[in-house]
């Protein structure tokens, strides 16, 4: 996980594809470590040969306190279960999740990632002062723990990094209601643990983690223009179609659905397009999402204020629905969690026609 979220960032803003299986972006990343001086294994992530297990640092009842009922055993992966992966995955009843990562050795190296990419990305997202041993937040939170240092990831929502020694653990509570604060102790109970790891075995978890996989992933085909009628797409946007539903041409393909409404001569055409953007994690996505709807308002109003007081991440101030959380796009319109599914609606057109036809969809699949 380190090498792939970290590394892309930065290879992100230098226009590398770290985390790409091709060739040349293998090459490309191979290129970038050497000049981070961040060591690659035969596998491409950082870090050397001593391992462990990262399972084996948290017990799941300090887990379960804290993000809530885990919904089964800890398990290898970060997305999809895999018993080689070196991320330790725990998902809760009501659909989030988080992950811890180790490098057993190489943790300064690794570290040195991350002060390389908060120095380029503080000016933009400012979080707080780096120090040894405690980190102060720009949310006035003081961490303090048995690390030799911590800090927040570049441009991450909800991940801390701690050094201690030759070690590096990463902790990505992204998605979860968790608080910077529960996450950081959290992070030092698996420190502490470190010398002396319980005994977890991961890989154990993954066959029933990949059975729940499978029936999930049965909705990576979802046909959104199958999932409303005409009739429902029209009553909740509350104008007659144009054209029957048409289903996206791009990279969604059949998750996605578009909508063109009957407008009068001489307006501008209206198109909504609904699109299931995630299966799984989708409240991970969507606090992602918020993180930099929230970024960009707070660097524009930077730019026009001089005020560098961050912008809160959190979506209370969300339109009621039938969905979990919702809140604005990064481009026109909206998105909705509910449950492990997050739902966009693109929207040339009206905000009301466009959280109606939202609220209907996120309906429609927590039904099926």
């Amino acid at each position: 996980m380190f090498s792939c979220r970290i590394i892309a960032l930065l290879a992100s803003l230098v226009v590398v594809a770290a985390c790409s299986k091709d060739k040349s972006g293998s090459q490309q990343l191979s290129e970038l470590s050497k000049k981070l001086g961040v060591p690659l294994d035969s596998n491409g992530s950082a870090g050397s040969a001593k391992t462990g297990d990262p399972c084996s640092l948290l017990d799941s009842s300090e887990v379960e306190a804290a993000i809530g009922p885990l919904a089964n055993s800890p398990y290898h992966g970060s997305s999809r279960p895999n018993a080689d992966a070196p991320d330790c995955r725990y998902d809760t009843k009501d659909h989030r999740r988080m992950i811890v990562n180790v490098d057993w050795s190489g943790g300064p190296a690794a570290m040195g990632v991350i002060r390389m990419g908060r120095g380029v990305t503080d000016q933009i997202s400012k979080k707080g002062e780096m120090k040894t041993g405690t980190t102060v937040l720009a949310s006035g939170d003081t961490l303090v723990g048995e690390w030799d240092e911590i800090a927040e990831g570049a441009m991450q929502c909800c991940d801390l990094h701690a050094l201690r020694g030759d070690q590096h653990v990463e902790l990505d509570w992204t998605g979860t209601r968790l608080s910077t604060e529960g996450a950081a102790k959290l992070l030092d109970s698996a420190v502490k643990r470190l010398d002396s790891p319980l005994k977890i075995d991961g890989a154990a978890g993954v066959p029933a983690a990949l059975q729940l996989y499978s029936q999930e992933a049965k909705d990576s085909t979802l046909n959104m223009c199958a999932l409303l009628t005409q009739a429902d797409v029209e009553t909740a946007l509350g104008k007659k179609l144009s054209a029957p539903p048409q289903p996206g041409t791009g990279m969604s393909g059949v998750r996605e659905c578009d909508y063109h409404v009957v407008t009068q001569p001489g307006f501008p055409v209206e198109e909504y397009d609904l699109t299931l953007m995630s299966w799984r994690d989708g409240a991970e996505a969507f606090a992602e999402d918020q993180y930099v709807v929230a970024m960009a308002s707070h660097a524009l109003h930077r730019q026009i204020t001089g005020d560098t007081t961050a912008t809160p991440t959190d979506t209370l101030d969300h339109p009621p629905g039938p969905w979990d959380e919702a809140g604005f796009m990064a481009s026109p319109g909206y998105e909705a969690i509910k449950g492990r599914w997050l739902v966009r609606v693109s929207a040339m057109g009206h905000r009301e026609a466009a959280l109606g036809l939202l609220a209907r969809a996120v309906t429609a699949i927590g039904a099926r």
